[in-house]
């Protein structure tokens, strides 16, 4: 911004000057040298400066105002030529489009220039005339120009310090205020999620006790009339509905020790979490025909091992629940590299899943289908121990009949 008004007014005065300036023949002459080129060469920077090219252009333009008044000061060596005082704007033009490092710089490069040129007009090599002194008037003049560098330089040093000193002041506030959305976010999934357990506490862990209350019931009747099948059935459901409510509360006591209650960390190998996790869930392969292919050259990963297990077992067992009739029901475990990224995976050629279910599945007790066996807090396990590793879980799918990738990212050792 600043450096294009710079290059508005120097193109301003050029004209005003070319358009002002005495018309004797001379006069024309020289202006007709100074103003033409210097207007071409002010509009090819301003349109550099529109393509984006600004810190070249800034010293560019510094340069060719040095030109522009170093040509006219030897056209005329006049100690009395204006020119002289022009190195000024060199200096100020310096420190406000560059920097106050380049003011003092361009102040010494002027103050040497100007020596050299009264040093020529002294030994008659140009042509020179005027009252004062030329040793005095040098004098004079680089007092002048040190002392409006060093000034000029002080103050635009101020004004950087003052811009990065609300810069950071701004950065910093909108990271605490990224903080914040991020804090209030986490409270309200927080909040849903405690609603959710509300809901599961009033209706899930009720429903197996109305299952109970009125089992007890009809055992009582069956005990009476003698009934010792129906005794057994009645007896039976009830003690399922007991188990139901056990699995229960242990999955909702197991999921709120994630992230208070770890084991140590240790390194593991990767393959050795999945051969373990495969052993825990060799029983549901073996009865779905499910084929298991695990990468090799699988990573060492650092971490709580049980947990790690949980993780891959879980995903296991979800993968195999969800096979649905693939006849040749397949489960694929690995790794691949994204962006500097491990990612590790459980893939399943099974029932698929709809994209606008993609993040729902991670939710607290988030059946899709509420007749599947399960609570559904496995998932949900599943994510929070992922993300007390400092990883990230997500799925991949295409749609329904497409199967599901569930992907993940743990610390890795090199």
């Amino acid at each position: 911004m600043l450096l294009n008004i710079v290059l508005w007014i120097l193109i301003l005065s050029a004209i005003i000057y070319g358009v002002l300036a005495p018309i004797e023949p001379e006069m024309l002459i020289r202006r007709t040298i100074i103003i033409v080129p210097f207007l071409f060469v002010l509009l090819i920077y301003k349109q550099l400066v529109n393509w984006g090219y600004v810190k070249l252009i800034g010293v560019l333009t510094v340069f060719t105002i040095w030109v522009l008044f170093t040509f006219a000061m030897v056209i005329g060596a006049d100690y009395n030529n204006p020119a002289y005082m022009g190195y000024l704007l060199v200096v100020v033009c310096a420190g406000l489009i560059l920097n106050w490092r380049a003011s003092i710089w361009w102040s010494i490069v002027c103050i040497l220039t100007s020596a050299i040129i009264l040093l020529l007009g002294l030994l008659g090599v140009l042509p020179a005339s005027g009252s004062n002194p030329p040793f005095t008037f040098w004098i004079a003049q680089t007092l002048y120009i040190l002392t409006s560098a060093i000034l000029l330089s002080e103050a635009i040093r101020k004004i950087d310090e003052a811009f990065a000193q609300a810069q950071h002041e701004l950065n910093e506030r909108k990271r605490l205020e990224s903080e914040r959305e991020k804090i209030i976010k986490e409270l309200e999934a927080k909040n849903a999620e405690l609603e959710r357990f509300t809901y599961t506490v009033s209706h899930d862990l009720k429903s197996p006790l109305i299952t109970i209350s009125g089992f007890i019931g009809l055992l009582e009747a069956d005990a009476k009339s003698g009934n010792e099948n129906k005794f057994k059935g009645d007896l039976q459901r009830i003690r399922e509905a007991a188990e139901k409510m056990k699995r229960l509360l242990d999955e909702l006591l197991e999921l709120s020790r994630i992230g208070r209650l770890m084991n140590p960390p240790s390194d593991i190998p990767f393959e050795d979490i999945v051969q373990e996790a495969l052993s825990l869930v060799r029983g549901r392969l073996r009865a779905g025909n499910i084929e298991v292919d695990v990468q090799t050259d699988l990573p060492v990963v650092s971490g709580d091992r049980r947990r790690l297990v949980e993780v891959v077992q879980n995903l296991i067992d979800n993968a195999a629940k969800f096979m649905g009739d693939q006849p040749n029901p397949k489960i694929e475990i690995g790794m691949r590299n994204e962006t500097h990224e491990h990612i590790f995976f459980v893939r399943d050629n099974g029932i698929g899943l709809e994209p606008e279910y993609h993040q729902k599945i991670f939710g607290l007790f988030d059946k899709l289908d509420p007749r599947s066996e399960g609570t559904g807090i496995g998932l949900a396990l599943t994510r929070r121990i992922v993300e007390v590793h400092g990883g990230r879980i997500w799925v991949e799918s295409k749609g329904l009949d497409q199967g599901s990738t569930f992907c993940f990212t743990l610390p890795v050792i090199m």
